[in-house]
């Protein structure tokens, strides 16, 4: 009596833990926005933490009972094996085997996810055994696409009480996916959920318009959205159903004369960028019609980025190795791959300097990740249940509600493989798909018998197991949950230190996140990004030397796999050190800017930074010619594609370069090419008021007094509220024997810094 009390508790623990799942993962994000990754960590750590706990009570409702229940061909449980060992194995020879393994600092895409999706496939098939059970996680689903809808449309609305770096001024929502793609990626594969939901469970009028109003919300919100693969992907789930149902009803030329409009429509919508293209000014606004046009405008845009990353993934695949080909580079490390392509137009499409981690297309991602091994076990995966899916409705004289289930659970996964095809799935996707497939599992098979395997355990074995796996889940939950939450506060907090000049807070909580997360390499990277930022500011020589020694001794632990982002900041270290205390370390700085250069010529950051070590070794020839390259590399601003964010960023770059090249050639006492640099540089930024002030100083040191005031005087017009301008204009015209102008802009000055000393002894100059 006892054991069949705690058997069913254990159930139960089981259906609360899968409905917290559903209901929680897409809602949940960090409401206190402690946390950098607010969004995908919290859902990560909340989902293995509960994966936990059902793991350890259904292991010890089978140990207790002594049987383990289950439906269906064993295959299903080898097809798990074999794409976990494939992605094990991909992960295990990875580029970076740390990041394959735990995932990348965002994305959360690793090995240790990948397997507790299988494990919650897994418990899924093996805990629901009736349809009633079935039905209260359709309604956990409609309930929590209600509230994220409602998100949504409060973010619609400019309602949202949180501040993101992911705007809504465009239109663009997001809800508590944070970001507008992943939300209609997951929007399209709960929408026909919810349409079986209103159509076969709803019975009382409340609940039908519960359902309707959260349709109604999921929909407006696809709309609001902008993502044009979610679109595609929620017309093609609803066309199959269409087309389903045409069938089933044996209107056969109904249903071929539909797909016959599809094909229409499809060229009709490629007609529409043919006859009236997107224009420039669409890019740089988002509205229906413009992203409705732009679906098929294959020139501009986040579509002609795509088709750079997958002619970037053909090079790759092309030029692997036998290895590479057969088990992949490992996942969360493409970064690495598809940088080594980036070429100067890439500026132009996205944003300057940056490259994807994805290819963008899930064939072309699971060859890069997992190798042609990899993709023929999941082609395997999902061809065996497909076959089953056609073979159960094939079978089928009459459809039921619970086989209408399995309809539109398959237009769920065709939505879900359209948009997979232009872009990739993450977090709360991943667990909906797996949630999905071992629904649509348990439908195909819950009318076939029951299989029994017993348990041919002694009572010390089961109790030694199942303690070695509540000790394995505890140290996981801590050291890869909990330690992941802490070191994460820590960045944030060292962020937050950055922003208020706390040099001792930004090393102190750097080392305690670098330390909770060893094996990020974010935390690797931005260790000594920030550490550099700090590291000219600190007077204190002791000091300074310590903070030295601890960077050398952290790129040394680092070891010899790293990390574009690391071996830049590692060479900017090395830069410093030469600068601060030995000249030898510029030699390790050159080494390291030159390899970089010549995997990634076309990255112009990489330029600047050597140029800036050139310009600190005072070899200014050789800082004009890094720095002519660095501008020949970028992104003309003058291209008929180039939206107003990407021409932005590329003049902050440009106007950076010339003038610091300026600056060079004023080292140099060349003045001419000074001045034609920082011209050059205030054509592409009228308001860099330093700009004004490095004209005006190579004026001055010409003797062109009259100009020298000119300029002054525009750059005080910039800065009304800055005392240097007066106080610069005040020094010119004593010079020029204006005694009275010069009284005039000190007194301005003195306005605006009224206690400065300086100027105090000045005035008293000025009066003798």
């Amino acid at each position: 009596m006892l054991k069949e009390k705690i058997v069913k508790i254990c159930g139960q623990i089981i259906e609360y833990g899968i409905l917290a799942i559903v209901f929680f993962i897409p809602i949940i994000f960090d409401y206190s926005l402690l946390t950098y990754n607010a969004f995908d960590l919290y859902k990560a750590v909340i989902f293995r933490v509960i994966l936990a706990i059902m793991l350890l009570s259904f292991t010890a409702k089978i140990f207790i009972s002594g049987k383990l229940h289950y439906r269906g061909d064993f295959k299903i449980f080898l097809l798990i094996s074999l794409l976990l060992a494939s992605f094990f194995i991909s992960s295990l020879a990875s580029l970076h085997p740390a990041q394959s393994f735990w995932g990348g600092f965002l994305r959360q895409q690793g090995f240790y996810n990948f397997f507790n999706y299988l494990l919650f496939f897994t418990l899924l098939i093996l805990n629901i055994e009736s349809f009633v059970k079935l039905k209260r996680v359709i309604i956990a689903v409609v309930a929590s696409a209600f509230l994220a809808a409602a998100y949504g449309l409060i973010q619609y609305f400019n309602l949202d009480p949180f501040y993101w770096s992911e705007s809504v001024n465009t239109g663009r929502i997001f809800s508590s996916l944070g970001q507008p793609n992943f939300f209609g990626h997951w929007l399209i594969m709960v929408l026909p959920i919810s349409f079986y939901a209103l159509i076969f469970l709803a019975r009382k009028a409340l609940f039908k318009f519960f359902i309707g109003l959260s349709l109604v919300m999921q929909l407006a919100c696809l709309i609001f959205t902008y993502s044009r693969a979610a679109w595609l992907g929620f017309l093609g789930s609803i066309f199959f159903l269409i087309i389903f149902w045409l069938f089933h009803k044996r209107l056969k030329k109904a249903a071929y004369g539909l797909i016959g409009l599809i094909l229409i429509g499809i060229i009709f919508s490629a007609s529409l960028n043919i006859i009236s293209p997107a224009k420039l000014s669409d890019y740089n606004s988002i509205s229906l019609v413009n992203r409705l046009k732009s679906i098929t405008d294959l020139k501009s845009g986040s579509n002609k980025m795509r088709l750079y990353y997958l002619e970037s993934a053909v090079k790759e695949i092309k030029q692997a190795s036998c290895l590479r080909l057969l088990i992949g580079y490992g996942p969360e490390v493409l970064s690495d791959i598809f940088m080594k392509y980036y070429q100067i137009d890439w500026g132009i499409y996205e944003a300057i300097n940056s490259f994807p981690d994805r290819a963008h297309n899930w064939l072309f991602d699971k060859v890069l990740a997992l190798g042609f091994l990899g993709l023929a076990i999941n082609f395997i995966f999902y061809i065996y249940f497909i076959r089953k899916a056609a073979g159960f409705l094939l079978a089928k004289q009459k459809l039921e509600p619970e086989d209408w289930l399995l309809i539109f659970l398959l237009s769920s996964l065709i939505a879900y493989c359209i948009n997979n095809f232009f872009s990739f799935s993450l977090f709360t996707v991943f667990v909906y798909l797996y949630l999905i497939l071992a629904i649509a599992w348990i439908i195909i098979n819950y009318r076939s018998e029951i299989k029994i395997l017993n348990m041919r355990l002694t009572a010390f074995s089961k109790l030694l197991i199942w303690m070695s796996l509540f000790l394995a889940s505890g140290v996981f939950i801590y050291t890869n949950n909990i330690k992941q939450i802490r070191a994460e506060i820590y960045y944030m907090r060292a962020l937050n230190s950055v922003k208020s000049s706390d040099c001792k807070g930004v090393i102190s909580n750097m080392e305690k996140a670098v330390n909770l997360g060893p094996n990020i390499s974010h935390y690797q990277e931005n260790y000594l990004f920030l550490m550099l930022n700090c590291f000219s500011g600190i007077e204190d020589e002791p000091v300074k030397k310590e903070l030295r020694d601890s960077m050398l001794e952290y790129i040394k632990f680092v070891g010899d796999k790293k990390s574009y982002g690391f071996l830049h900041n590692t060479a900017r270290a090395y830069s410093l050190f030469g600068f601060y205390f030995d000249k030898s370390y510029y030699a390790e700085a050159d080494k390291i800017f030159n390899d970089l250069i010549m995997i990634f010529p076309y990255f112009p950051g990489i330029y600047e930074d050597l140029s800036k070590q050139k310009i600190m070794q005072e070899d200014y020839e050789s800082a004009i010619e890094i720095l002519k390259r660095a501008i020949k590399i970028l992104p003309p601003t003058d291209h008929q594609y180039l939206n107003d964010e990407h021409r932005r960023q590329i003049a902050a770059i440009a106007v950076r370069l010339y003038e610091s090249l300026g600056q060079t050639y004023f080292k140099i006492k060349n003045y001419d090419l000074a001045l034609d640099a920082y011209k050059k540089g205030l054509s592409l930024d009228p308001y860099r008021a330093t700009l004004y002030k490095s004209i005006a100083d190579i004026y001055y040191v010409q003797e062109e007094i009259d100009q020298a005031i000119i300029w002054n005087k525009r750059g005080f017009m910039l800065n009304p509220g800055d005392y240097n301008w007066p106080l610069a204009l005040s020094l010119l015209y004593r010079d020029k024997k204006d005694l009275a102008e010069a009284r005039e802009y000190l007194n301005q000055a003195l306005e605006l810094a009224p206690e400065n000393e300086d100027l105090k002894k000045y005035q008293q100059e000025l009066k003798k």
